[in-house]
């Protein structure tokens, strides 16, 4: 069995990329192979292209196949519309960089959406314990990072379809008090309210200093990693407060998401927050806010909800969009 050329994975989001070389055995092998994958951080770097110099110094760009760009934001011709990076970034520019023409840009959890048809069952930890098995039907990805992405992944006749969507730009919709007043006060700053300003790395540290405001609080922790760091150690009660929030306002947000597109084939959370408060989000409210849809419950209790921890699941998912796209031409 020969093994097809390899393929450049980009996975950019807005504080990290990871970039991957991928090939497979065959047309329709899976697992994919990773020969080389690194991160990076983007505040380092002045351009895409800069790593891109960087991830394939030493690499004989002959050889490669292709190149697979998964960004945050969406892509209009070759240019990118994104809200959370540092550079632009143009498929026309690193076309040229790298001598390639077989260049595609896709969102980053399109990529993310198609990457759970490669998942394991060690890469997942199970959130929802009362679901049935997946039924045929719609899967959905959602996480918070830097901004808040979603995909839909689709079954067809002629295979998977991911859909782009900008779910973190719909309106916030608050369901407490509490959240009402927080959904006033940053309506105050920002007119409309997406709810990622809430459900995302910033929105943690908004949830926290409107918190500090309605309560009359001063507050001392000025970062979502701080916010985090603090909750999970249990060393300020603050912390805990807007961390427990932000966990049942993801988990009312992910209701709403699948419901929206009825994901029976299951739903799954990724992003970089969440694996690093796995066991604080299992203990949280989340689930609770999940399933609290009224005459929806039961529909919503059925459906698997997996917590994704498999770092490169962004590439992977790019680079075999890219090879199957390629397949069914």
């Amino acid at each position: 069995m020969i093994e097809t050329a390899p393929v450049v994975a980009a996975d950019i989001g807005g504080t990290h990329s990871r970039l991957s070389l991928i090939s497979r055995a065959d047309r329709t092998a899976r697992p994919l192979d990773i020969r080389k994958y690194h991160k990076f951080r983007n505040a380092d770097y002045g351009s895409l292209g800069e790593i891109l110099d960087e991830f394939l110094a030493g690499v004989d760009c002959r050889n490669i196949r292709g190149a697979a760009i998964a960004s945050a934001g969406y892509f209009v011709g070759d240019d990118l519309i994104a809200a959370n990076l540092p550079w632009r970034v143009s498929l026309a520019d690193i076309r040229a960089r790298l001598g390639l023409d077989a260049i595609c840009g896709i969102n980053d959890f399109v990529a993310v959406a198609y990457g759970t048809l490669y998942l394991n069952p060690a890469d997942v930890v199970a959130l929802n314990h009362r679901a049935v098995r997946p039924e045929q039907g719609a899967i959905a990805v959602l996480g918070p990072g830097t901004g808040l992405g979603a995909s839909v992944l689709m079954q067809g006749a002629t295979g998977p379809r991911a859909l782009n969507t900008e779910a973190g730009q719909s309106g916030f919709s608050p369901e407490t008090d509490i959240e009402v007043e927080i959904f006033k006060l940053l309506r105050s700053q920002y007119g409309f309210v997406p709810v990622e300003k809430l459900l995302s790395g910033p929105g943690l540290l908004n949830i926290y200093n409107a918190l500090g405001t309605i309560n009359g609080r001063v507050v001392s922790l000025s970062s979502p990693e701080e916010i985090s760091e603090a909750a999970l150690a249990n060393s300020d009660s603050a912390a805990v407060e807007a961390l427990s929030l932000f966990c049942e306002m993801l988990g009312s947000a992910v209701g709403n998401f699948a419901l929206s597109y009825g994901a029976r084939g299951g739903m799954y959370l990724a992003g970089g927050i969440l694996p690093k408060i796995r066991n604080f989000l299992i203990e949280s409210g989340f689930m609770d806010r999940f399933t609290a849809k009224g005459d929806m419950r039961p529909f919503l209790e059925a459906i698997p909800v997996n917590l994704i921890e498999h770092g490169q699941l962004g590439v992977i998912g790019a680079a075999g969009w890219y090879m199957d796209s390629l397949s069914s031409n």
